[in-house]
C-alpha cells in the first residue's frame, strides 16, 4: 500500500530541506567546534542550522517569551545569555512588539519604521528595563568567536560599539531605505580595530551571497547608497578578515 502524505509529512521535509540550505551556507565559513554569538537571537532561527554543524552558540536574548522558548527548545546544547547589548554596562529601556521579532532597544529605528508602510500597523505598546552587557565582556566570558551574527533591529551600531577587537566574521542586519548610514557606521565601527576586511551581503533571510565576488570596504559604503540596495528592504551585510 502506498503511504499517504499528510501536510505535517510535507512540512517536516520543507523544514528539513531548509535546515539543510541554512546549514550549507554557515558551512562556508563555520567550522565544527568554533564559537558563534548570535546577538538577538529571536526564536532561534539561525541556531539549528549552526548546531548541525557542530558549532558551540552563545545566544543573547533579553525577551521573555524569547527567551523562554530557546531554554525549553534547547537546554544546554547553546549558552543562553538574558541581557542587551550595547556600548558599555547598565540598563536600557526595551520597547516590547506586537510581533516579536521587531522589539527593539532604539526609538529611532521605531520612529522610522513606523513612518513608511513596513510596519505602521505595529505598536510598541510595553517598555520594560532590560540588564545590559558588551560583547567584550561577553569575550571575556565565552572567549573570543569566529563568527558574531547581529540582528536587533536598529541597535546594531550600539552592539558594535561594544566590540573593540577583530573579529573573523560579523553579520549585521540593515534596513533600508530608513537607514543606509547607519549601516555605514556600523561597517566603520568594525574597520576601527580590523581595516583588512572585506564585505558581502544577503537580502531578508535567503542566507545566499549576492555578490559572486567580495568587495572592498569603500565599494560596499557606496553600494549602500544606491537605488538597487535601498530596494532590498532589508537583510545582512557580512564582513570578513583578509589576513
Amino acid at each position: 500500500m502506498l503511504r499517504q502524505w499528510f501536510p505535517s509529512d510535507v512540512q517536516k521535509r520543507a523544514d528539513l530541506k531548509e535546515l539543510e540550505r541554512k546549514s550549507n551556507f554557515y558551512s562556508l565559513f563555520i567550522n565544527k567546534g568554533d564559537t558563534c554569538f548570535d546577538v538577538g537571537a529571536n526564536m532561534g532561527n539561525r541556531i539549528a542550522p549552526l548546531l548541525s554543524i557542530g558549532a558551540k552558540i552563545v545566544a543573547i536574548e533579553p525577551q521573555e517569551i524569547c527567551y523562554r522558548h530557546l531554554r525549553r527548545k534547547y537546554g544546554k546544547k547553546i549558552m543562553l545569555v538574558r541581557k542587551g547589548l550595547g556600548e558599555s554596562k547598565g540598563f536600557k529601556k526595551f520597547h516590547i512588539a506586537d510581533d516579536s521579532t521587531i522589539s527593539s532597544f532604539s526609538d529611532d529605528w521605531i520612529s522610522a519604521v513606523k513612518k513608511t508602510h513596513r510596519f505602521k500597523e505595529r505598536s510598541w505598546n510595553k517598555a520594560v528595563l532590560v540588564e545590559m552587557t558588551t560583547l567584550d565582556e561577553l569575550v571575556k566570558t565565552y572567549g573570543k568567536p569566529t563568527f558574531i551574527k547581529i540582528d536587533v533591529e536598529g541597535y546594531e551600531l550600539e552592539v558594535l560599539h561594544g566590540l573593540t577587537q577583530p573579529v573573523d566574521m560579523i553579520s549585521f542586519e540593515y534596513t533600508v531605505p530608513e537607514q543606509p548610514r547607519r549601516a555605514i557606521q556600523c561597517i566603520e565601527q568594525i574597520e576601527k580595530y580590523n581595516p583588512h576586511l572585506e564585505c558581502n551581503y544577503s537580502i531578508g533571510e535567503d542566507l545566499a551571497w549576492m555578490l559572486a565576488d567580495w568587495i572592498t570596504i569603500q565599494e560596499m559604503k557606496s553600494l549602500i547608497l544606491t537605488r538597487e540596495f535601498s530596494d532590498t528592504c532589508f537583510g545582512d551585510i557580512y564582513i570578513r578578515t583578509t589576513s
